[in-house]
């Protein structure tokens, strides 16, 4: 079974390996860092070093230069900020879900897991309306293994020639213009700002599908519902295969030296499937013990807030709209660095 459409078994192998030198599914040699201490010892570890590409993405860069890229967009990323767009995120759902209405079947990414989190971050940064099929397309090249390498290129020429061309107004664009890598930094925040949420919202709800006692509980109680997304990003969150870093100097993790030079890849989706700190893993329990969804450390997720504003509301608005849909038709998986589905088809009525 392909990793992009079952990654269990491969957490399974990596965790039980321990810190190893192994071909990643993306066909690269790495060392693989998989189980839950082991990655938190290396997310926070000086000598494994972000900087594995250039071009100054703020993902991709050590301090001090990471922490002076970082300071302007934690404060454009403000939690105050996030919770004060909770209406208009309403709003759109409830828009994209009026569509549902009267449907007898819909494809949840198309119609709503995509939608929803590219018109939120389109609108806080400023971009413009009729961009977001060419930031789909861009995105989706920038994402695939076998399109990566050329996309970045695409992407960055895209959103210089966007920087030149907008107006100022009352946007996150506006706010960081004089910013430095300023190119990159939009880069990564569409990409990130609308494929991780689009790929919480649609995983968590087939979860949820296939677990009628939780979405019972979910309906009858909204209250839960924070409690639930946070689930959903533990048991199956965007990252599946990891974070890269590199060995600035020989690095021990788990008992392991790890050689200086080396790649070495962060598994989050292992780390959270962990059974030494997570017990039954593979089945979906409130209340759980802290995740490295969003990773840990210094390049904690800045738009963590936002994310799990809209999962809150998505989660919400479904349930409270559609409490009763069923899956129309065995969902398929594609081949991404984000993990998501392609097409989902569900059935808003019974």
């Amino acid at each position: 079974m392909s990793f992009y459409t079952d990654p269990t078994p491969y957490f399974d192998e990596w965790r039980e390996r321990g810190p190893a030198l192994i071909e990643t599914p993306d066909g690269q040699q790495s060392w693989m860092i998989s189980r839950y201490d082991d990655v938190v010892q290396a997310l926070g570890h000086p000598c494994l070093s972000s900087t594995i590409i250039p071009g100054g993405m703020l993902n991709h860069t050590d301090p001090p230069e990471h922490t002076r890229l970082r300071k302007p967009i934690t404060r454009a990323f403000s939690a105050r900020r996030m919770e004060a767009l909770r209406p208009r995120i309403e709003e759109i759902a409830n828009e994209l879900l009026d569509a549902w209405q009267d449907a007898e079947e819909v494809d949840v990414i198309d119609t709503f897991a995509y939608p929803l989190p590219i018109t939120v971050i389109c609108e806080l940064l400023g971009v413009p309306k009729e961009d977001r099929d060419e930031v789909q397309k861009l995105t989706a090249e920038l994402l695939s293994p076998a399109t990566m390498a050329e996309a970045y290129g695409r992407f960055a020429a895209y959103a210089q020639d966007l920087v030149h061309r907008k107006e100022p107004g009352d946007d996150v664009i506006t706010e960081l213009r004089d910013e430095p890598n300023l190119v990159s930094t939009l880069v990564l925040l569409i990409t990130a700002g609308h494929e991780t949420t689009s790929q919480l919202i649609g995983s968590g709800l087939l979860a949820l599908l296939r677990d009628p006692a939780l979405r019972r509980s979910l309906v009858d109680d909204p209250i839960l519902i924070p409690e639930a997304v946070e689930e959903f990003l533990r048991h199956d969150g965007p990252f599946a295969l990891g974070l890269g870093r590199v060995a600035t100097a020989d690095v021990v993790i788990g008992g392991v030296t790890i050689p200086r030079s080396s790649q070495v890849t962060v598994s989050l989706g292992a780390a959270n499937r962990d059974p030494s700190r997570y017990p039954d893993p593979d089945v979906l329990q409130l209340g759980r013990n802290p995740h490295v969804g969003f990773g840990h450390g210094i390049h904690y997720c800045v738009g963590a807030r936002l994310a799990r504003v809209e999962g809150e509301i998505a989660f919400g608005t479904l349930l409270r709209r559609f409490p009763e849909l069923v899956l129309a038709a065995e969902p398929e998986w594609r081949e991404s660095f984000i993990r998501g589905l392609g097409s989902f088809r569900v059935r808003p009525k019974p």
